[in-house]
C-alpha cells in the first residue's frame, strides 16, 4: 500500500463543506467517491482541515493510501473526468508512510476578499459586499493587535470540542486589489472554528466605528465571544496554502 499527498483546488459554494456529512454533499465525498472508482477499490481521503460550507481552496491538501500502478503525476489526469469542474486534484505525488496531511502540518495562509460597496456588484459574487465606510489605518491597527500568540477562544464559535485555544498568528497581510476591494490573508500555526470569519467580522466592525480597538484585548483577556463584532459570510473565504517542514 502506498501513500499519496495530493493539492486540491475546489469551489466550495455548492457544498455543504469539505467534511462527510450525513444527507448532505461534500468535497470529500466527491473526492472519495472518484477515487473508488479510479482504483476500484474503497478509498478514503484525509485532509489538513475541513473547510465550512461555502468555503473555497486553493490549496487544500489531502492524503490517501492505495494499491495502483498508475503513476503518481498522471493521477490528477486519470481522476479528472471523474470529479465535477469545481473539483479538481492539481497534483499528486507518492510520499513516505510518515506522512499525514493534517498532523504533518505546521501552519495553513486563508485570504479574505471584500469590496467596499452599497450598490450590488455581480461581478464580485465571491467578495464581501461591505456597506460601510471604513477607516483603513484603524483596520490596519485591529490587523497588527492580532498577531502573535493569544488566547483566541473568543474568537471561535460554538460546536468545537477544542480545548486549547492558543494560536500564533505569524502574519497578517492587507492587500489592495483596486480602489474599492481589498484582500487580508492570515497565516497562522492553526485555526479554530470560524476563526477568521470572526476577526474579519470583528475588524472590519471596528474600522467602520461600531467597535473600540480595545474590545480585541477583552475578547483576549475573557476569551468571552460577546466583546467580539460579527462573523463574517464564507464565501469570500479561500484556503490558500497548507505549511510543511521541508
Amino acid at each position: 500500500m502506498k501513500r499519496y499527498k495530493c493539492l486540491v483546488e475546489y469551489d466550495g459554494q455548492n457544498y455543504s463543506g469539505f467534511q462527510v456529512q450525513p444527507n448532505a454533499i461534500t468535497i470529500q465525498e466527491i473526492i472519495e467517491k472518484a477515487l473508488s472508482t479510479l482504483f476500484k477499490t474503497d478509498t478514503k481521503i484525509t485532509a489538513s482541515g475541513r473547510t465550512d460550507s461555502g468555503v473555497s481552496a486553493r490549496g487544500q491538501v489531502i492524503h490517501f493510501d492505495a494499491n495502483t500502478d498508475i503513476k503518481d503525476e498522471k493521477i490528477p489526469y486519470a481522476i479528472q473526468n471523474l470529479l465535477p469542474d469545481d473539483i479538481s486534484i492539481l497534483y499528486c505525488k507518492e510520499v513516505s508512510k510518515d506522512f499525514h496531511a493534517r498532523f504533518s502540518a505546521i501552519a495553513k495562509t486563508y485570504s479574505y476578499k471584500i469590496c467596499l460597496t452599497n450598490i450590488n456588484r455581480p461581478l464580485y459574487k465571491k467578495y464581501y459586499q461591505y456597506p460601510f465606510k471604513i477607516d483603513i489605518a484603524l483596520l490596519k491597527a485591529a490587523l497588527e493587535k492580532l498577531k502573535g500568540k493569544h488566547n483566541f477562544k473568543a474568537f471561535m464559535s460554538s460546536g468545537s470540542d477544542v480545548i486549547d485555544f492558543e494560536r500564533d498568528i505569524l502574519a497578517i497581510d492587507l492587500v489592495n486589489l483596486n480602489e474599492n476591494c481589498f484582500e487580508i490573508k492570515i497565516t497562522a500555526n492553526g485555526f479554530l472554528y470560524n476563526m477568521v470569519r470572526i476577526i474579519i467580522g470583528t475588524v472590519l466592525d471596528i474600522a467602520r466605528g461600531k467597535l473600540d480597538i480595545l474590545c480585541i484585548d477583552k475578547m483576549f483577556e475573557t476569551g468571552d465571544r460577546k466583546f467580539g463584532g460579527h462573523t463574517a459570510p464564507p464565501e469570500p473565504l479561500t484556503l490558500e496554502k497548507v505549511f510543511y517542514p521541508v
